[in-house]
């Protein structure tokens, strides 16, 4: 019977080139290398996102104020009572009331704009305070202006379907 010699293995095995020993792996010069890379290109990104984040603010506030919109038409039409959507002061908070002052309070809270946006009202051909819902479903043609620290959006509210959209479209 013929017998072969074991075969060892070994979880290393060294690889000698020029009489050093091969080592495999990275530097520190090397990985400092990527660190600086990884900060540049951070410092060169990280600038724009601050305005997309205040962007995204006006777009959920206009979101927020059309669904709110919707709400009150609907709500003046199911009730046959006229809502009101008026704005506080600094613009911040955005409340519902029934106009008539017998009526029992419409119970909702008021829509938080956020810290960083303002809300304007401004309504053609009308002095009085507020948008105005009436029970067929109609209101007056009415503009609202978000604002923040990244710029102005102009919005209208359709006379017709009661639907926020951008001042433009």
């Amino acid at each position: 019977m013929i017998s072969t010699p074991p075969v060892r293995y070994s979880l290393t095995i060294p690889d000698y080139r020029h009489g050093t020993r091969l080592e495999r792996g990275f530097t520190l010069i090397e990985l400092l290398v990527v660190i600086v890379i990884i900060v540049a290109a951070t410092a060169v990104v990280a600038p724009n996102l601050g305005s997309r984040v205040r962007q995204a603010q006006l777009d959920s506030g206009a979101a927020r104020l059309d669904a709110l919109a919707r709400h009150a038409r609907t709500r003046a039409v199911l009730d046959r009572r006229p809502i009101v959507l008026t704005a506080s002061p600094d613009g911040r908070y955005i409340y519902l009331n029934y106009t008539d002052d017998q009526a029992p309070s419409l119970n909702t809270l008021p829509l938080d704009m956020g810290a960083s946006i303002r809300i304007q009202i401004s309504k053609i051909g009308s002095k009085e305070e507020g948008v105005t819902f009436s029970p067929d479903g109609t209101v007056t043609e009415t503009w609202f202006e978000l604002s923040s620290s990244s710029g102005n959006r102009q919005l209208r509210l359709d006379p017709v379907r009661a639907k926020v959209s951008s001042g433009n479209s």
